[in-house]
Order: structure tokens, then C-alpha cells, then sequence
């Protein structure tokens, strides 16, 4: 059993995560637009709520 979650959990307050509409990349970053792999500017923030 892991007693300290910091060490198997990758997130990071400092950094946004987002993913393209297009073809599903995930990259991490400030402020992303376009995405890496497909040049798409369907990029959304992951942290985002949706409800």
C-alpha cells in the first residue's frame, strides 16, 4: 500500500492539462491553443468542470 499519493500521482496545480477534440493528444501546459499532433485549435482544459 502507498502512504504518500504525491509520489504516484502525476498532477501538478502549476500546469493545465488539456486534450484535443480532434484526435484525442493530452499534452500539459499554460495556456495551449493548438494542438501538437494535428494542428487543431479544438483544444479544451480538462480541469474544467462540465456539467
Amino acid at each position: 500500500m502507498v502512504m504518500n499519493h504525491a509520489e504516484v500521482d502525476p498532477y501538478r496545480t502549476t500546469e493545465g492539462y488539456y486534450e484535443c477534440r480532434d484526435c484525442g493528444a493530452r499534452v500539459s501546459g499554460t495556456s495551449v491553443t493548438t494542438c501538437e499532433e494535428c494542428g487543431s485549435d479544438a483544444v479544451f482544459n480538462l480541469s474544467v468542470p462540465r456539467e
